[in-house]
């Protein structure tokens, strides 16, 4: 048997350090051709901000000179089911089809802070006891 590599799983603490099978293959993605300018428009040369963005006056080409070539074991499976993304909140739960429209419908479109706005998919989350003392004291969050 072999052992598997520990790793942390979320934002710190030793309960989140785990042994872990998964194949992380995100390192695996990556980007073909030449590298720099081919004349078929802009292009990133690093994680974000306009320093990294080369030939930016470039319009595009129809077709790209270079490819992104994913490993398959870093092709996910659509979801098409209800589910959450993101750190927390209810603008992270994700519904679909007959979900989102019964929790639209049963809300009114609207969420139950206070606010007139609906969240994505129409959620209503719930409100804090603190949130409630703000909202009375301050009149606001």
């Amino acid at each position: 048997m072999t052992a598997q590599p520990e790793v942390s799983h979320g934002r710190g603490g030793a309960g989140n350090i785990n042994p872990d099978a998964t194949e992380y293959v995100d390192g695996g993605i990556t980007r073909q051709g030449v590298e720099g300018p081919h004349g078929d428009g802009a292009f990133s040369t690093g994680r974000g901000g306009g320093g990294n963005i080369g030939d930016a006056g470039t319009p595009p080409a129809p077709v790209r000179a270079d490819k992104d070539v994913i490993p398959e074991a870093a092709v996910r499976a659509s979801l098409d089911s209800n589910h959450h993304t993101g750190r927390g909140g209810a603008a992270n739960v994700q519904l679909t089809g007959a979900d989102a429209k019964a929790t639209t419908a049963s809300s009114g479109g609207k969420v139950l802070d206070g606010h007139p706005e609906s969240t994505p998919g129409g959620a209503t989350h719930h409100i804090s006891l603190a949130d409630k003392l703000k909202h009375k004291l301050f009149g606001k969050k």
